[in-house]
């Protein structure tokens, strides 16, 4: 039987063998592959890797059209190397950056103009802990990408260290984000945009909910009025601080899903760091926690004997066909 110790080990060799994950790489547009092109702000400052692990008091907005490859495999990031063949591998064609935020809301309102009615909806991706912007960008083109989402996709990327060691590092960085999330999230329901839904990823997931906490704290537990849903997955937050979270907001905003799994290889790492608490994105029935505003989704079904299974919702196609039937309900 492994330990504890032995996973920890593992699951950071997972964790390193996915290639350069700081690489943002240029490519250009090739037949056959798909482009997306994802919105996004960040507090992380620039560098020569477009945005870097270092942060920032000024939130920079931006747009990058991401190149997937044609031999993409549902539930895998193709990650560049140095020089990228985008028939092979993901890559962006190109990308622009302002810390006007009325630029953002310019490129915003043009996408708006060019939908339907109907079709004028936001998903707000929240990346989690070791992520670099590059790693982030790419996420969140697959997961457009693999659940076919039809919404305007925007990325916020807090300034991760994008380090293994660099967990307490993160941890801090979430806690300095909260206000730069509301700005975005504020941005977003102050546009002609019918509504938005917020995913968030591991340690993200605690920045999504002390966004929502301090925004419901600011406004007499009120949300925004175009927020659609959220969706935490695989979250990293002590189960007695979701709690007291949810108190401090006055309850939950509708519909809210936890998608969580006993068998994330993860998240017991965490637990013990954080004095052995049980983490959210273990639970999975609703039962295990106090209050049933929270949506629980199991991901066991769907996780491997040799994955770490934190990224479970991203990677299983089983997963991922399963949580595609689960929109509008």
């Amino acid at each position: 039987m492994f330990s504890l110790k032995s996973w920890s080990i593992i699951a950071l060799l997972c964790l390193t063998a996915c290639g350069e994950r700081s690489e943002i790489v240029v490519v250009q547009k090739t037949d056959g592959v798909t482009l997306h092109e994802v919105l996004f702000a960040t507090n992380r400052a620039p560098d020569t890797r477009l945005f870097g692990a270092v942060r920032s008091s000024i939130t920079s907005y931006g747009t990058a059209v991401v190149s997937v490859p044609p031999a993409h495999k549902v539930g895998v990031v193709e990650y560049p190397g140095k020089s990228a063949d985008a028939k092979a591998a993901f890559g962006i064609t190109q990308a622009a950056t302002s810390q006007n935020p009325a630029a953002f809301d310019h490129v915003l309102a043009e996408k708006i103009a060019a939908r339907a009615p109907s079709n004028r909806r936001a998903v707000v991706f929240v990346h989690g802990y070791n992520n670099t912007f590059s790693e982030a960008l790419y996420m969140n083109a697959q997961i457009v990408h693999d659940y076919q989402s039809p919404d305007i996709p925007v990325l916020f990327s807090w300034p991760s260290a994008g380090e293994n060691l660099g967990y307490l590092q993160d941890r801090e960085s979430v806690m300095l984000s909260r206000s730069a999330l509301e700005a975005l999230l504020d941005r977003l329901s102050a546009s002609g945009i019918e509504s938005f839904t917020i995913v968030g990823h591991s340690i993200g997931s605690q920045l999504v909910m002390e966004a929502l906490r301090q925004h419901a704290i600011r406004n007499g537990g009120k949300q925004w009025p175009k927020l659609a849903g959220v969706v935490l997955v695989s979250p990293d937050i002590d189960v007695e601080m979701f709690e007291q979270q949810r108190n401090d907001m006055g309850g939950l905003p509708q519909p809210f899903f936890v998608v969580g799994s006993g068998k994330d290889r993860l998240l017991p790492i965490s637990g013990v760091i954080n004095g052995n608490s049980l983490r959210l994105g273990m639970v999975e029935d609703t039962s295990q926690l106090g209050n049933e505003d929270a949506t629980v989704v199991s991901a066991s079904f769907a996780t491997e004997m040799l994955s770490v299974n934190h990224t479970t919702a991203f990677a299983s196609p089983a997963m991922i066909a399963l949580l595609k039937g689960l929109e509008g309900q």
